[in-house]
């Protein structure tokens, strides 16, 4: 279960009801799944899942994963379904919310062998028109702006880290196969429809950019989760270990800093979540190899 403050608690809920209302929907029974940048909430009277986020990059990406999840299912593409009959992104003083089909997800006997198909289906698509260039970099610089608890020695460091390491991937580039990147491809993002096909969402980093990143997730996640299975299954299932390019070392230090950047921004609110969040940036700086918590 999520861990948030009271005030926390209350302003989440005060703005899922007013999306609901906004949507025509009830909020009584929502269950709050997760909260890490967005606060996900399954409301299973409807279902359907409510993802929202506050503020001017929220409301980007609220705009961008609609626009991305209508291609996606013109394209028939293994991906999760909007909910119908809404217009979307559904908006709420200063909360951006997109709100989709509820499918089968958390199952513990899934490995990284089911992110396979999904992966090799979004990977053979020509990517959709005037869609983004993969930018880690600029997301990285608005949520360092935006850092709220973060110590200003950590906040330096991660700024350095980011400026080396994109000078670093920018010398990459001609050497990478680019196409349709998810962005985000862990077993957490993967859910099941009724037919038994898997489908991946949360769309916020879908864009143009290099294929080996999905699958760096699951070979980073073996390095810091300790899920080694997962990335095996995975790189044999879909014919690669992402370990082994030359481009490894640098797509690396770009997930390892997103692991550690992505929370910052609301540091002060989150007590459970700040606490893993310093762990996982003091053993980065340090360069001890310690195995990292996931944030709940």
């Amino acid at each position: 279960m999520t861990n948030l403050t009271a005030e926390l608690d209350q302003r989440l809920k005060h703005a899922l009801k007013g999306i609901c209302q906004e949507a025509g929907l009830l909020a009584d029974e929502a269950e709050l799944i997760k909260y890490t940048n967005n606060a996900v909430y399954r409301l299973p009277t409807h279902g359907v899942v409510v993802r929202f986020g506050a503020g001017d990059l929220a409301s980007q990406r609220a705009d961008h994963v609609a626009r991305i999840a209508t291609w996606l299912q013109a394209n028939d593409a293994p991906a999760v379904r909007l909910a119908p009959a809404l217009t979307q992104p559904v908006l709420f003083e200063n909360y951006s919310a997109t709100i989709w089909q509820l499918l089968e997800g958390s199952n513990p006997d899934w490995t990284g062998a089911e992110l396979a198909a999904p992966l090799l289906g979004w990977h053979k698509l020509t990517p959709m028109p005037g869609l983004k260039q993969w930018d880690p970099f600029s997301s990285a610089r608005s949520r360092l702006a935006m850092a709220d608890g973060l110590p200003a020695d950590d906040h330096a460091w991660l700024t350095q880290q980011w400026s080396e390491t994109e000078s670093d991937y920018r010398a990459l580039i001609p050497d990478l196969q680019m196409g349709l990147l998810h962005g985000d491809a862990y077993i957490g993002n993967l859910l099941r429809e009724p037919t038994g096909r898997f489908v991946l969402c949360d769309f916020d980093g879908t864009s143009i950019g290099p294929l080996a990143y999905d699958l760096v997730v699951a070979a980073v996640s073996a390095l810091r989760f300790g899920a080694t299975q997962d990335h095996e299954a995975l790189a044999t299932a879909y014919g690669l270990d992402v370990t082994t390019l030359p481009s490894w070392p640098v797509l690396r230090r770009i997930r390892e800093l997103v692991l550690v950047t992505s929370v910052i921004t609301d540091l002060c609110n989150r007590p459970e979540i700040a606490k893993v969040h310093a762990h996982r940036l003091s053993t980065l700086r340090s360069g001890v190899p310690e195995l990292w918590h996931r944030y709940k």
